[in-house]
C-alpha cells in the first residue's frame, strides 16, 4: 500500500478523535496538495438520480464497495505528490488513498467504465429528434441491472429473487476482475405494507 518515499515535499499526520470521543483515527492532511490540485471534471451522480425508481422493485441488494479506492493504482508523479511525513520517515502511495479531492472523482469513473453497457437508454429515446415537437423531455436512461452506483457502494433492484440473484452474479464476476470487495452487503426485501412497530 506504501513504500518509502524520496519526494521533495510531504504532507503531515493528524489526529482525529472519532465521534465516540474516545477512539482515534490517523489521517493525512491533504488541504495544501487540494488547494494546489486542478480539480477534474466528472459528473458524480446525484442522490435523486440514485433514488429514482426504487418503488418499483421488491428485492434490493446493497454492495459495500470496501476499500475500493485502493484499487487504483498512482501514477509516479502521483506517488510523489501523496507522500506524507511519520515519526518513521517519508512514506508514499502505491495506491489511491483517500483524502485527495480527485480521488472520489477517479475512483467513480472506473466504476462507471466497468459497468459501462449495464446503463442503456430507452428504445423511444435512442433516435429521436430533439427538436420534433417543441422542447424534449428529460433523456431517461434505465438500468439494464437496475443498479444504482456511487462512489461507495451499488444499489440493485429486482422484482423477484431469481431475478435479482442473477444480476448481483454477473455484477460480482466485473467487480471481481477490478479486485473489489463488498464486506458490507445486505440483501433485503421491501415490505409489502407498512408495519406499526407499537
Amino acid at each position: 500500500m506504501i513504500q518509502p518515499s524520496t519526494s521533495p515535499s510531504a504532507s503531515p499526520i493528524v489526529v482525529i478523535v472519532k465521534k465516540n470521543g474516545v477512539d482515534i483515527r490517523l489521517c493525512i492532511d491533504y488541504r495544501l496538495v487540494n488547494g494546489l490540485t486542478r480539480l477534474m471534471v466528472y459528473p458524480m451522480p446525484l442522490v435523486n438520480d440514485l433514488l429514482e425508481d426504487l418503488d418499483k422493485y421488491l428485492w434490493y441488494c446493497s454492495l459495500d464497495m470496501a476499500s475500493g479506492f485502493w484499487v487504483v493504482p498512482m501514477t509516479d508523479r502521483a506517488r510523489l505528490i501523496s507522500a506524507f511525513i511519520t515519526p518513521l520517515g517519508l512514506f508514499e502511495w502505491l495506491r489511491m488513498p483517500f483524502g485527495l479531492c480527485n480521488a472520489p472523482k477517479i475512483y467513480q469513473r472506473l466504476i462507471d467504465n466497468a459497468l459501462y453497457g449495464f446503463l442503456q437508454l430507452s428504445p423511444e429515446n435512442a433516435a429521436r429528434d430533439v427538436f420534433e415537437g417543441g422542447e424534449p423531455e428529460r433523456p431517461r436512461t434505465h438500468s439494464v441491472l437496475s443498479r444504482r452506483s456511487n462512489i461507495d457502494g451499488i444499489l440493485i433492484g429486482s422484482k423477484s429473487w431469481d431475478d435479482l440473484c442473477e444480476k448481483v452474479e454477473r455484477l460480482l464476476d466485473i467487480c471481481h476482475h477490478l479486485s473489489i470487495s463488498f464486506e458490507k452487503s445486505t440483501i433485503e426485501e421491501r415490505c409489502a405494507t407498512p408495519q406499526c412497530l407499537h
